[in-house]
């Protein structure tokens, strides 16, 4: 990343929040200091650490991302990010954006039939070339002519994802967006476990509406979000139960059973053991 755009950055992101930018689902992060693991749920979402590096927990996993690399996450991925190292002289800046899965397409519609897809093995990790990063620092410079953003910033979108599917592991990228897909029905889970976080899973019926097999569902859940479905579910239900309470800090209890939980108090074990601390501690 060239330095002179970082500097420009600098002068216009609030420290340590999270805003979107004038160019739809392009959103930034800037932290001026260490931070403690932080737990959320990423959208579906290409992810660059421009400057400085952080730490993401998926499941037990544990990755480091700085500017040689990106993150690439198909579906709602419950993790948690730590910054170890960050001053107001060294900041720590994070780009975002969402997938757009109509344009995806779109592009994928216009490669070459014979182009092969290479780089079918799964992972958020993907390398960071230089034609990628390109294309994002021309994104990023366009921030500069509010003028120019409403028809050429899906211009350039455009060629990231035409990059993106030309990589080493495009083939990833492709599979959301393929009927049929593993990648895609997966994302069909997801999305419908988010949609319905209060009600129990049962993952023969989650398999069958996914139309797999029990095993193969298993097995292709836990290789794109590096949990289990029960998991799954249960990290976003804590998760969606802080956010509420931070946001409404109204009765324990009553966020417990609107995330799903019939007991409250394996509700609060349950957050302590994710959080480190108990639910009326937030408050």
């Amino acid at each position: 990343m060239n330095q002179t755009t970082i500097a420009q950055l600098l002068t216009v992101l609030p420290r340590n929040k999270t805003i979107e930018s004038a160019v739809s689902g392009l959103f930034f992060y800037c932290a001026d200091k260490p931070s403690k693991a932080v737990s959320y749920i990423q959208e579906p979402s290409i992810c660059i650490v421009l400057q400085g590096e952080r730490e993401i927990y998926l499941g037990a996993d544990c990755q480091r991302f700085d500017n040689s690399n990106l993150m690439f996450c198909p579906v709602n991925i419950p993790l948690s990010m730590h910054i170890k190292h960050a001053s107001i002289k060294n900041p720590v800046i994070v780009l975002s954006m969402k997938l757009d899965l109509a344009m995806i397409r779109d592009v994928l519609a216009q490669l070459p039939t014979t182009q092969p897809m290479a780089g079918s093995h799964l992972g958020i990790k993907w390398h960071l070339d230089d034609t990628i990063m390109d294309a994002f620092e021309r994104l990023i410079r366009l921030l500069n002519y509010p003028n120019d953003i409403d028809f050429l910033s899906s211009l350039i979108q455009q060629e990231i994802y035409y990059r993106l599917l030309l990589a080493e592991q495009g083939n990833k990228l492709k599979q959301l967006v393929v009927i049929g897909s593993h990648t895609r029905r997966i994302a069909q889970a997801t999305d419908w476990i988010k949609a319905h976080l209060d009600e129990p899973i049962m993952v023969e019926s989650l398999a069958s509406r996914c139309g797999m097999s029990v095993s193969g569902f298993h097995q292709h859940f836990k290789e794109i979000t590096q949990l289990s479905p029960l998991q799954y579910q249960k990290n976003l239900r804590l998760m969606e139960a802080r956010r509420l309470i931070k946001m409404h800090g109204t009765q324990i209890s009553q966020i417990a059973m609107q995330v799903g939980y019939e007991s409250p108090s394996q509700f609060s074990r349950e957050y302590k053991r994710f959080f480190g601390l108990s639910p009326s501690n937030e408050l």
